[in-house]
């Protein structure tokens, strides 16, 4: 039996961007696609299904059940959703959560979690572990030491991950509480990476400019085999363009062949290495602007552009610059807890940069 492992697609995110909607739908149709053609008929959710703690936005709420609940539903797949810490309403407590309010009982074969619970698939025992809080810490904790699942799939808060590329957490549960797993996924940390037996699977697709050239997609899980295989998300909403008229003297010709349909509804970053030639920029912009991409920013500056492109958005740096800031002051409470509670602040700032009327 292979089955589909899924996490942090965020419905909803960047403020229910309408644009980020058809982004979604169109890499669910290709998620689906393949389930197809591999005729696969298990799915697992390891949470962050919704972007928003608060609240659901109707249109999001209708874009979530018809392009990824009802293609389940059509198809006759068992899915199994866990409870992420983007789908509950309090911090302490899973009990009041988007999972139960939306799908409990609405799907006959989605199955949603909001406490750790043991399932099996084609025989063999896999242990469910959602967003752990204060109200399930106990019994999560039980669970997994008298468990004799040897797979735990969870959405899980670790020490050491790396949360974004190049951003790596400071806080969190120590890995050896996990020993014991033969295998261990999680969802939570949007980079996908591997330790051990931990594996985060990434998220599904690209959210904010931090996610540029840093692979998303599904993993497909046999369990009989035991092996797993990561598969890409073939779609990405930010570009980078690369100009330089000095390297390049027959740019012209470049801009000409270039297919500009590529950069439709996409966020897009000009990196302009030598710009001399006005006149061949400007026709660059105009192509560049007739394919309606959703923003276009250019960058002068190609000093803070490193050689393999990588570091083109800001977020890491300013979560390490408040991480660092948070280290050196002595405050009434825990330091851990502070930089939790910022990174909670700046995120939520930035999504709400994008909110739409």
């Amino acid at each position: 039996m292979k089955i589909a492992l899924i996490c942090d697609t965020h419905m909803g995110v960047r403020g229910d961007s309408p644009v980020f909607y058809e982004y979604f739908k169109k890499s669910f149709e290709w998620f689906f696609q393949h389930l197809d053609e591999k005729n696969i008929k298990q799915i697992i959710h390891l949470g962050d299904l919704f972007d928003r703690r608060k609240y659901i936005n109707y249109q999001t709420s209708k874009r979530t059940r018809e392009d990824f609940l009802l293609q389940i539903e059509n198809r006759n797949i068992a899915c199994h959703i866990i409870t992420g810490n983007h789908d509950i309403y309090w911090k302490n407590t899973e009990e009041v959560n988007a999972l139960e309010e939306l799908l409990y009982h609405r799907y006959s074969n989605i199955t949603t979690y909001s406490k750790a619970q043991e399932i099996e698939i084609s025989g063999l025992k896999i242990l469910l572990v959602p967003w752990i809080t204060e109200n399930n810490l106990a019994h999560t904790e039980n669970l997994i030491k008298s468990t004799q699942a040897e797979i735990l799939m969870g959405h899980l808060e670790l020490h050491g991950f790396e949360m974004y590329k190049g951003m790596i957490s400071d806080h969190g549960e120590d890995i050896k509480i996990y020993d014991k797993f033969d295998l261990v996924f999680s969802g939570h940390y949007h980079h996908k990476s591997s330790r051990g037996n931990i594996h985060y699977l990434g998220a599904f697709a690209e959210h904010i400019w931090s996610d540029y050239k840093d692979p998303r997609g599904f993993t497909i899980f046999d369990t009989e085999t035991r092996k797993f295989e990561f598969i890409q998300n073939p779609y990405n909403i930010f570009k980078v363009i690369f100009y330089d008229d000095v390297k390049e003297p027959d740019i012209l010709r470049k801009i000409d062949a270039t297919q500009f349909d590529q950069y439709r509804d996409c966020y897009v970053k000009i990196v302009c290495i030598n710009r001399t030639n006005f006149f061949a920029f400007d026709i660059l912009l105009d192509k560049l602007h007739k394919a309606y991409p959703v923003d276009v920013s250019i960058i002068e500056d190609v000093e803070i552009i490193s050689s393999n492109d990588e570091e083109l958005e800001n977020i890491q740096d300013t979560q390490s610059i408040l991480n660092q800031y948070i280290s050196g002051l002595t405050l009434p409470v825990n330091n851990d807890k502070m930089k939790s509670f910022m990174k909670e602040i700046y995120q939520e700032a930035m999504t709400l940069k994008y909110v739409t009327e």
